[in-house]
C-alpha cells in the first residue's frame, strides 16, 4: 500500500506532463478591421463596359485609413490584385489580393464572385466572400468588393471576426484542473493513512 501512495506524486506529475504536453497552442486572433485599395490603371478588356468580361489592375496600393488588423499598413504600400474574369463570374480568385508589410503577409482569397451590372449607373459591381490571411493571425471570414464605372475603379475590403470572447482553449484548462484534483485527492488519501 505504501508503495502505491508514493507513486501517486510521480504519477500525477506524470499526468500533468502529459496533460501541458498534449493541450493544443492556443489560437491566434482573428482578423478584424477593413482596407480599402487605389490603383493607377484599371484595364477592362471591351470599350464598352456593359459587355466587358474581365479586368486587370497596373499599379494598386492601399488607400487612406485601413482599420483594425491592417491600421498600422500605411497608405501607398503597393498591393498585388490579380484581375479576373467576372462575366461571367469566376468561381473563385486564390489570392484576391495580397501584399507584405514589416514582415507580415496580407491575403485575401475570394471564395465566392458575384457580379452585376447597373445599367443606371453604368458600373459593375463586383463581390462576394472569401478568406482574410495575415502571419500571426487566425484565417478569418470576410468580404469584397469592387465597383468598375468608365470613370472610376474602387476596391473595398471588410473582414469580420466571428464574436469570440478570446482565445480558445482546447480543454487544456480541464485537463489541468481534473489532473490538480487528482494528485490533491492522493495527497488527502496519503495524509489519512
Amino acid at each position: 500500500m505504501k508503495q502505491t501512495i508514493k507513486a501517486i506524486p510521480i504519477l500525477c506529475a506524470a499526468a500533468l506532463s502529459a496533460a501541458v504536453l498534449a493541450a493544443p497552442s492556443a489560437e491566434a486572433n482573428p482578423i478584424n478591421g477593413s482596407l480599402a485599395f487605389s490603383a493607377l490603371g484599371v484595364t477592362v478588356n471591351n470599350s464598352n463596359l456593359a459587355d466587358a468580361t474581365s479586368f486587370s489592375v497596373s499599379s494598386p496600393y492601399v488607400a487612406n485609413d485601413p482599420t483594425g488588423t491592417y491600421s498600422a499598413v500605411p497608405a501607398l504600400t503597393p498591393v498585388t490584385f490579380n484581375g479576373f474574369t467576372f462575366n461571367p463570374a469566376v468561381a473563385s480568385v486564390s489570392p484576391l489580393w495580397m501584399f507584405d508589410y514589416n514582415g507580415v503577409l496580407y491575403s485575401f482569397d475570394a471564395t465566392s464572385v458575384v457580379a452585376d451590372y447597373n445599367a443606371s449607373r453604368e458600373e459593375w459591381d463586383i463581390g462576394g466572400t472569401g478568406v482574410a490571411m495575415a502571419t500571426g493571425y487566425t484565417t478569418t471570414e470576410g468580404s469584397w468588393t469592387v465597383n468598375l464605372s468608365q470613370t472610376d475603379a474602387s476596391f473595398a475590403f471588410d473582414a469580420t471576426a466571428g464574436a469570440s470572447g478570446g482565445v480558445p482553449d482546447g480543454g487544456s484548462t480541464m485537463m489541468l484542473l481534473g489532473g490538480g484534483l487528482v494528485c490533491v485527492g492522493g495527497f488527502a488519501r496519503r495524509m489519512r493513512g
